[in-house]
């Protein structure tokens, strides 16, 4: 074995977790006593729609669920049939790289957050979270193009995208963009007070709370990674409401300055006077 070859090898053996799959055909769950995923999985269904497509891990996983460890098990074929990225459908031992694998395990933990967390409901491509103390957030799993978004939007946006692309020569162009792409509906609706129990802002309000959803973008990783942790912020029900309203102060801030500065009303060219 030549040096770059072992050094392939060395690199390949290091991105290893331990990750593993039954065998194709499901016979080591059933030898074991599980159910063969293939009597689990409804293949006719949407299974890009999380209760079906998280469904894929839990089937795959009967023996972790039924023994409360960590999920380990990577689906035998059925992701293909989702929008996942491509590159992670299979393992190939010999191709993928350690971040392919650092995302399967970023998937598996997400799957087995939502399969296990009593808070967390699914209905169409919407999640619902409720929060520990006692507010509701929502939003769109969106795996085609990963990202998440107000509930109940996707699946006209899906119509959308569809629609593009049936247009002669559709790939000339960009897809439609999702209008509300990061955004999560909390149970507080528009022109929300901060709730009490927020100890550096409960009972306050600003001009600048009025929507009802909040925008949670810029989550450095994965998307498993920052959907997990969008569900961490939503079950623990506090330090998204702390970052959403100094987002509003900071607005208002913003704002009141601008009145102060341009009473007459702000020139376009501000930025450069």
């Amino acid at each position: 074995m030549n040096k770059k070859h072992d050094q392939t090898k060395q690199k390949n053996d290091h991105a290893k977790p331990n990750t593993f799959v039954v065998d194709g055909n499901g016979a080591w769950l059933v030898a074991n006593g599980y159910q063969h995923p293939d009597e689990v999985i409804n293949h006719d269904a949407n299974l890009n729609k999380p209760e079906a497509f998280f469904g894929i891990f839990a089937a795959y996983n009967q023996h972790n669920i039924a023994n409360k460890t960590r999920w380990n098990t990577w689906p035998s074929w059925e992701l293909c049939l989702t929008e996942m990225d491509i590159g992670l459908h299979f393992l190939m031992p010999e191709l993928d790289t350690h971040d392919d694998w650092v995302q399967r395990e970023h998937w598996l933990a997400l799957a087995q957050t939502i399969h296990n967390h009593p808070s967390i409901f699914m209905d169409g491509y919407t999640i619902t979270v409720q929060g520990q103390n006692g507010h509701e957030f929502a939003f769109d799993f969106c795996l085609e193009i990963e990202r998440w978004g107000a509930p109940d939007t996707f699946a006209a946006q899906k119509a959308r995208m569809n629609a593009a692309a049936t247009k002669p020569m559709a790939w000339k162009w960009a897809p439609p963009a999702y209008p509300f792409c990061n955004s999560v509906a909390h149970s507080l609706g528009e022109y929300w007070t901060c709730p009490d129990h927020i100890p550096e802002y409960g009972g306050e309000t600003t001009a600048y709370t009025h929507d009802q959803f909040f925008c949670i973008d810029h989550l450095a990783g994965s998307f498993p990674s920052n959907v997990l942790s969008l569900l961490h912020l939503c079950i623990e029900d506090h330090h998204i409401w702390v970052m959403q309203y100094e987002e509003a102060q900071n607005m208002q801030a913003y704002v009141e300055e601008m009145e102060r500065e341009w009473p007459g009303g702000r020139p376009e060219d501000f930025e450069y006077q």
